[in-house]
């Protein structure tokens, strides 16, 4: 008798304390200046038949190419991602696109005539689709690598694709973007921050068993900033 009651007092005690609910969650701030692009300045001669000045400095526009985070190593479950470039006369909007796996593109033909783009991947066969005046088509990418998306009609009128082997990919717009992610794992992990397709920033972090941890970046003239307390590594 005595064991049962010391078993039904153990149980009671045991169900009467609440289950602690994992707050686990990274919150990743970016706040993104958008700056002039980057490129070696070039010489451009004007000439009107009677002078000719030879131009320096020429003022850049501004960056085209989406900046993006990606986290190695975690794992959310898949998301329809979806990115569009636009054909216009005889440039393509955009020059480099980072795609999680299963991404799709979606090529967007604005002129009055078809026009013919070809999708090509080393070791690969490349896939020819003709694009409608006024329409568009889309393209799933479910393999990682690296693809080049080239128009036909002006061969030098080129896009290159990044697939990554991660299914998460966060676009980061211009001015304050906030992003939660509560469903991490505690863990081993590597941040990485994306412009078009290139890796420009990189760092090593810990998440924490019910912990909220914070990161704050800022991203100003092409340079990324870290804003937070603890040390880094870049690219």
């Amino acid at each position: 008798m005595k064991r049962f009651f010391a078993l039904f007092f153990i149980c009671s005690i045991f169900f009467l304390i609440p289950f602690s609910v994992s707050a686990t969650m990274i919150r990743l701030t970016i706040n993104y200046n958008r700056g002039e692009e980057k490129g070696e300045q070039y010489r451009v001669d004007i000439r009107d038949g009677y002078w000719n000045f030879p131009v320096l400095n020429v003022p850049k526009g501004k960056e085209k190419e989406q900046y993006s985070v990606v986290i190695e190593g975690y794992k959310p479950s898949a998301e329809a991602k979806k990115e569009k470039l636009e054909l216009t006369g005889a440039e393509f909007s955009r020059r480099k696109i980072l795609f999680p796996k299963n991404g799709t593109l979606i090529i967007e033909n604005n002129e009055k005539l078809p026009r013919k783009i070809t999708i090509a991947q080393e070791g690969a066969e490349p896939v020819s689709i003709e694009i409608q005046p006024q329409s568009s088509v889309e393209h799933l990418f479910n393999e990682s690598g690296d693809y080049t998306v080239t128009d036909e009609s002006f061969p030098w009128n080129v896009s290159t694709v990044k697939v990554l082997e991660t299914t998460y990919v966060w676009r980061v717009k211009e001015g304050s973007n906030n992003k939660d992610i509560p469903d991490i794992a505690p863990g081993s992990y590597s941040l990485k921050i994306y412009y078009g397709t290139n890796s420009i920033y990189t760092e090593d972090f810990m998440v924490v068993q019910n912990a909220a941890q914070s990161f704050i970046y800022k991203i100003d003239k092409g340079r990324v900033v870290n804003l937070n307390s603890f040390s880094t590594s870049m690219d």
